[in-house]
């Protein structure tokens, strides 16, 4: 049985986590959010959400989308292995938005995941 759980260690906190994993340049872009991964030595993936103040004003708005990144991870975490990843938003969003959102995590995390696959079988 798979384990779906998001515990605290599996989530980057410090800046300079986050602050490696951008600097390591392996990103795919949507309209909405920008997806940066870097493998890492620990057995099991993590995530980095960055959700600007500047592009959504309303505290509620930010949780809400850092709630969704949360559960598109949690789901995709056992595809995603030995990797630390950052969620970046790029642009605000309005309600009507949010399935498409959705679905743009979603196909990032496949589009990287395919990428990494094709760099592991080359090395």
């Amino acid at each position: 049985m798979r384990n779906y759980s998001l515990p605290k260690a599996r989530r980057l906190h410090r800046a300079a986590e986050f602050q490696s994993v951008i600097r390591f340049k392996r990103s795919v872009s949507g309209q909405f959010l920008q997806f940066f991964i870097k493998p890492s030595p620990l057995d099991y993936p993590r995530l980095g959400l960055i959700v600007a103040k500047k592009l959504e004003r309303q505290a509620v708005k930010r949780n809400r989308l850092k709630r969704v990144l949360r559960e598109i991870f949690r789901i995709h975490q056992q595809e995603l292995d030995k990797v630390d990843c950052v969620f970046r938003l790029q642009r605000s969003t309005t309600q009507a938005d949010i399935v498409r959102f959705r679905q743009e995590a979603e196909m990032l995390i496949f589009r990287m995941k395919r990428h990494v696959t094709i760099d592991h079988k080359t090395d």
